[in-house]
């Protein structure tokens, strides 16, 4: 609560709307928590001052700055040309819209800065994130990783990162684009595998229910190991994918389906494969593991089961499969705007079944009926 209206008031105070009352309630604040004067220290530098130089922020303070200046020369219809680098002032509301913007970027900054410096989490609370059913989310962490979230996805993570291993937790799948630091290298626990990187660009699915968990490195170096055998170190390359058959009754099934040479391995524990990642011709210059990014669901000879569980999360819907038999139908597809009664009529052309629709409940059988 401190903190939140401490932001506040710092905000007030930057566009000069402070009360009496307000700025006794500040003034006491910075005399209560040496953080917060820290803070306020810091930023006023930046709201004042256009010609300290920072590392990191001073560039994106300068940026929002010259955002705003822009929006309020277009919403006076300005006819004068302005440099970039030239000192104005902002009408009350645009510096308010400035000063939030600035806020929100600093003090991130700030809490990662005094986390890795000392070494100790500023706070040990943990966010988790959940992305339901037909929604995506996107994160930018305290360490400026971007982190998007697909449909179904649960996500936790610090709220600053230490001076150790920046360390989050997936159920679902992500992709990341992770700020390089050599000195904090960052890990992503699922239930299957740990994902190390210093700095790249990759996407992991690992839906603790389904049972398959992928890695597709975009660009990069990622380092895998597995949390039934951990002395197992796995590199991938840019442009390769990494499938782990979870523990489940169904991995003798995969391991056909796959048809992949399965990687020499103990006998007992997760087994993986290493394969490259799927493109399709005519369809996107992207591989086909992060075409959910841009809105399009697609399948490359994948299994009905498999496509039937990303279904349910894009959709937000509950396919049920009456025979085991259509379970392993095989398609290849792709969907962008199409409804989920269009994308299942459009797979029916292939292969022959039928479906019947209850609610948000979807039942797929064989023959002409139920």
């Amino acid at each position: 609560m401190e903190q939140t209206r401490f932001v506040e008031l710092l905000t007030k105070e930057l566009v000069e709307g402070l009360t009496l009352a307000e700025k006794q309630e500040l003034n006491l604040l910075l005399q209560q928590r040496a953080e917060f004067k820290k803070q306020r220290t810091i930023i006023k530098d930046y709201w004042s001052n256009d010609k300290v130089e920072y590392k990191a922020t001073a560039e994106g303070f300068k940026k929002v700055m010259d955002a705003v200046y822009v929006a309020e020369q277009a919403t006076e219809q300005a006819t004068q040309t302005v440099k970039a680098t030239k000192v104005f002032k902002l009408r009350p509301a645009f510096r308010y819209a400035a000063a939030i913007l600035l806020l929100a970027t600093t003090l991130c900054l700030w809490f990662y800065h005094e986390s890795t410096s000392s070494g100790k989490y500023l706070s040990t609370k943990f966010e988790t994130k959940i992305t339901a059913p037909r929604m995506k989310s996107r994160l930018i962490l305290s360490d400026s990783t971007i982190v998007t979230l697909n449909s179904g996805t649960t996500f936790k993570y610090p709220v600053a990162f230490g001076k150790g291993n920046r360390e989050v937790y997936l159920n679902g799948e992500a992709f990341f684009e992770v700020h390089k630091d050599k000195k904090h290298p960052f890990i992503i626990h699922t239930k299957e595998m740990n994902v190390k990187v210093l700095g790249t660009a990759f996407n992991v699915k690992s839906y603790d229910y389904e049972p398959k968990s992928e890695t597709s490195l975009i660009h990069g170096s990622i380092e895998v190991t597995l949390n039934d055998r951990k002395s197992d170190r796995i590199i991938l390359k840019p442009k390769e994918k990494l499938i782990i058959e979870n523990n489940s009754p169904v991995n003798n099934q995969l391991k056909t389906a796959t048809k992949l040479k399965m990687e020499d391995a103990e006998e007992e524990g997760t087994q993986y494969s290493l394969t490259n990642l799927t493109y399709l011709p005519n369809i996107d210059s992207a591989a086909v593991e992060t075409l959910w990014l841009k809105n399009k669901l697609v399948f490359k000879n994948e299994d009905f089961e498999s496509i039937a569980a990303d279904m349910n999360r894009w959709y937000g819907i509950q396919i049920i499969f009456k025979s085991q038999e259509l379970k392993k139908l095989r398609f290849t597809a792709t969907f962008e705007h199409e409804s989920a009664i269009e994308a299942l009529q459009s797979l029916r052309l292939t292969e022959d079944f039928h479906f019947k629709k209850d609610g948000t409940m979807f039942y797929i059988s064989k023959g002409k009926g139920l």
